[in-house]
């Protein structure tokens, strides 16, 4: 009989001390930043722009360009703030900048 009281008391001690654990509380969603390279943006390109773009650039404005050996022929201008949108529509897009190699960095708050 003791060691049974002694396992209905561990046991009630371990629901006990299950149930007092408390989760942290959830993080508060915060700005985040993704770089787009010009290959990412090349898909957009494709999508909105011309569907012969294969590559894109943000030098403070989008241009799509395809290869023509040895050379870039220009197809278009796309707008930065829709390229942001085209990858992450769930997200709440709040601006761009340029990034290294002519990279579009798309900013969000989650």
């Amino acid at each position: 009989m003791p060691r049974r009281a002694l396992a209905l008391t561990t046991a009630a001690l371990a629901c006990l001390g299950a149930l007092a654990v408390s989760t942290a509380p959830a993080q508060a969603a915060g700005p985040i930043e993704v770089v787009m390279s010009p290959l990412s943006i090349g898909e957009y390109c494709a999508a909105k722009v011309h569907p012969s773009s294969i590559v894109g650039f943000y030098n403070g404005s989008l241009g799509c360009y395809r290869y023509a050996s040895p050379n870039l022929i220009y197809l278009g201008s796309g707008s930065p703030s829709a390229a942001c949108q085209y990858y992450n529509p769930t997200y709440t897009y709040t601006g761009h900048a340029q990034g290294g190699a002519q990279s579009l960095v798309c900013k969000y708050s989650v």
